[in-house]
């Protein structure tokens, strides 16, 4: 018996006979180490002649297979042959699925990013690792679908009833205060110290995007109906999908629903609670109104609610380029530039059009404090509806459209043409908050405007009619 070419078998010389040889798997560690030598070095060139496509070819379905020797004896000479980053990411991928030890295939895992930082693959291989992640909880997105039955489910809520007198307790606009309406019973809710219950990253709250997005909750929003009985009157209510909160209309009795009635649907993780008062909110309307020169407008009543954001933090390599003038001549230009965007906002509601969303750029994310059902209590609160999914794709081409305003970022030069690479741009964290808003609208001359007084702030946004705005400037200069 003699060594095959390879050093994979034994073969007989007078029958061929072959007898696969036993041989230990390198660690990862070794495996890195043994890059540094060549397959001439090693004598094994006619590994490099198979192609380094063909070694991943066959490497991948031998792990596919559960053949992990086999497996690992193409895949590792993947990595000592003159391959590309992306093949030895493949390879180091496939690799944390033919060793049983988590610290080696954390290891695999970690080089794949090493080479490509935004492998979502890897990424969520890590976050199961780290039991961020469940594997029962993970999902096909292509696959995944959403059904809703004729019937309404029911749900649970939480009553917010007076310990002293039974009366219904209500949160205040001061940012902390449960009180009765009837004996004047008053609870702290939350605090000056804010917790965090971040899962992921920097700062509080924050959850990682890439667990998340390997789940349902990350591509589903609300679309069952539910029912409720009020526990005071014993009135049944069909609740839309969207709804947290509801006070019933016959016995005044304050409820939260579950903010997740099915796991597959994302529930609040911050809420900024409402400091602004219903007067204070009519004041800055009035003041709004008279800076804006609208003459005679006639308002609906003004309604408090919790509204939905999402949060995102983004980050990653931006690959851009263009042309530059030199002289006469137009010249192209390129390079590479290292973004990172802190809570980037995408509305989580359809409720607002483009204009009153911007409104959410005037919170200050400072105030959250974890969520806390008191919060919404006999405020009415809605739940996302647009999902974590395509929320991401919103913050992403935010990141983008905010490099294109301003372009001094990337140079000093006047860039002509500038097209933006985002591959490299990766979504790292998220978060979902409740935000305050007084809304309300406005009829003109027959003509409707919305307007939202944010409940942090009090800042107005909306639009004013453009005949009011000539009226004023008539008035002005005569």
């Amino acid at each position: 018996m003699v060594f095959s070419a390879d050093g994979r078998f034994r073969q007989c010389e007078r029958c061929n006979h072959q007898q696969t040889t036993v041989r230990q798997r390198e660690t990862p560690q070794e495996l890195m180490r043994l890059q540094q030598y060549s397959t001439e070095e090693s004598g094994f060139a006619n590994v490099r002649t198979a192609g380094v496509r063909e070694l991943l070819r066959q490497g991948a379905a031998a792990a596919k297979a559960g053949d992990k020797d086999e497996a690992f004896y193409y895949l590792s000479w993947v990595l000592r042959t003159d391959s590309s980053e992306q093949q030895q990411a493949q390879a180091w991928l496939w690799l944390s699925e033919v060793y049983d030890d988590p610290v080696d295939k954390r290891h695999c895992l970690e080089q794949v990013l090493a080479f490509d930082p935004t492998h979502g693959v890897a990424r969520r291989g890590l976050a199961l690792l780290d039991g961020r992640l469940k594997a029962k909880d993970v999902i096909d997105p292509n696959t995944i679908s959403q059904t809703t039955s004729e019937e309404p489910e029911p749900t649970e809520a939480e009553q917010f009833v007076c310990p002293q007198c039974a009366g219904k307790l209500q949160f205040l606009p001061d940012g902390v205060t449960l009180r009765c309406g009837f004996c004047g019973f008053e609870q702290a809710v939350g605090g000056a110290a804010r917790p965090k219950n971040s899962q992921f990253g920097e700062g509080a709250f924050e959850q990682d995007f890439s667990t998340a997005l390997a789940q349902a909750k990350g591509h589903l929003a609300p679309v069952q109906m539910r029912t409720f009985q009020c526990h005071g009157c014993a009135v049944e209510f069909v609740l839309a999908p969207e709804a947290i909160s509801l006070t019933c209309p016959y016995c005044d009795s304050t409820y939260v629903t579950e903010t997740a009635a099915a796991q597959e649907i994302m529930p609040p993780h911050a809420v900024v609670p409402f400091r602004i008062s219903l007067e204070q909110a009519k004041k800055s309307l009035r003041t709004w109104v008279k800076e804006g020169g609208v003459e005679r407008p006639s308002f609906s009543p003004i309604v408090g609610i919790y509204l939905p954001l999402w949060t995102f933090d983004v980050g990653g390599e931006i690959r851009w380029g263009g042309q530059v003038k030199k002289g006469d001549n137009w010249v192209p230009i390129s390079g590479n530039y290292l973004s990172f965007s802190n809570d980037v906002r995408v509305p989580a509601s359809k409720k607002l059009n483009g204009e009153l969303a911007q409104a959410f750029a005037g919170f200050d994310l400072d105030g959250l404090q974890a969520y806390d059902s008191r919060f919404l209590a006999d405020w009415p609160a809605e739940r996302h509806t647009i999902p974590l999914a395509d929320a991401s794709l919103q913050a992403r081409k935010q990141v983008l459209h905010d490099l294109r305003r301003n372009p001094h970022k990337l140079t000093l030069e006047d860039v002509h043409n500038l097209k933006l690479g985002s591959l490299g741009l990766i979504v790292e964290s998220f978060k979902l908050a409740l935000l305050p808003v007084w809304l309300a609208h406005y009829k003109v001359d027959g003509e409707i405007f919305e307007v939202l007084v944010n409940g942090q702030t009090g800042a107005v946004v909306g639009k004013r009619p453009s005949r009011g705005v000539r009226g004023f400037f008539a008035k002005l200069f005569g």
